[in-house]
């Protein structure tokens, strides 16, 4: 898959989170999501720079 696709599924997710915010839920129930989710678009963006770059700032 090319990097401006995965970028642009990446935004939706980020979107359907901002949206699922709006469902009256438990907070903790949204934050436990919000963390799992989060932790998983940040893995995917930094993947996506590493990749266009060929440089990793977090490999530190």
């Amino acid at each position: 898959m090319k990097a401006s696709e995965e970028f642009g599924e990446t935004i939706d997710t980020i979107d359907n989170l901002l949206g699922a915010l709006e469902i009256p839920m438990p907070a903790e129930f949204h934050v436990s999501q919000m963390k799992r989710e989060l932790k998983e678009v940040s893995e995917k963006l930094k993947r996506i720079y590493v990749e266009e770059e060929g440089e990793n700032p977090w490999d530190e």
